[in-house]
């Protein structure tokens, strides 16, 4: 898949952030994406690639965990970002269907945000190489929505939406082992951006009375076989 013109343009580069994690709301929605991918990677302190990693805001809080972070994107304006933010991320320009590293040479990859722009087909082969790069034994998470508000007809954009049973045929597909997954959110991360905080600690405290398999958006740790 070619870079989407959408994390190329620089006016929607430079509003990325505001757009998915400005105000409280949005801080709020961005800990807890950090606080489960935390828990997915567990005390590994290896050699982590966050890809794509967009503006570096994952890439950064990682980082600072003590992982040893490489942020990995097609667009040289998320790097330059990246960059801006943490001079001393090593960082990679490359496209994730073919990524440049060994096989096994990684401990962990992180792809985060990715895969409700990628067909089904596209997402197994994305999910190979990553499983390739990582080894047996090295973990890869990444994260999937079960539904989107942005999708036709209402809106142009080009949404994948994909249920459990899908995303873990894929995951078979690919040759990987699911390691853990863990749901969140009851509406769209980027409406939760517009809530006052104590209505979404509310919310939070909604979704755990619920089945996993109700929540939007679930974030997955594989493993290779």
């Amino acid at each position: 898949m070619k870079t989407h013109k959408v994390y190329t343009g620089k006016d929607l580069v430079d509003r990325y952030d505001y757009r998915h994690f400005g105000g409280k709301g949005g801080q709020h929605v961005f800990h807890r994406d950090c606080a489960v991918l935390e828990s997915l990677l567990g005390a590994s302190r290896g050699l982590l690639l966050d890809v794509p990693c967009g503006t570096g805001v994952y890439s950064i809080v990682f980082q600072e965990k003590g992982h040893r972070v490489v942020a990995a994107d097609a667009s040289m304006l998320m790097l330059e970002k990246t960059g801006q933010r943490r001079a001393g991320i090593p960082r990679v320009l490359c496209d994730i269907n073919q990524l440049p590293f060994k096989s096994g040479v990684l401990d962990a990859v992180m792809t985060v945000r990715l895969f409700q722009h990628l067909p089904g087909d596209n997402v197994v082969r994305v999910l190979q190489e990553l499983g390739r790069v990582t080894g047996p034994g090295g973990l890869v998470i990444f994260d999937t929505f079960r539904w989107s508000p942005r999708k036709p007809p209402l809106f142009k954009s080009e949404m994948y939406v994909y249920s459990h049973r899908s995303v873990e045929k894929m995951i078979e597909e690919a040759g990987l082992r699911k390691v853990q997954a863990h749901s969140l959110y009851l509406f769209s991360p980027i409406m939760y951006r517009k809530m006052p905080v104590w209505f979404l600690r509310g919310l939070g405290i909604l979704e755990k009375a619920m089945p996993q398999r109700w929540l939007l958006r679930t974030f997955w740790a594989c493993t290779g076989n």
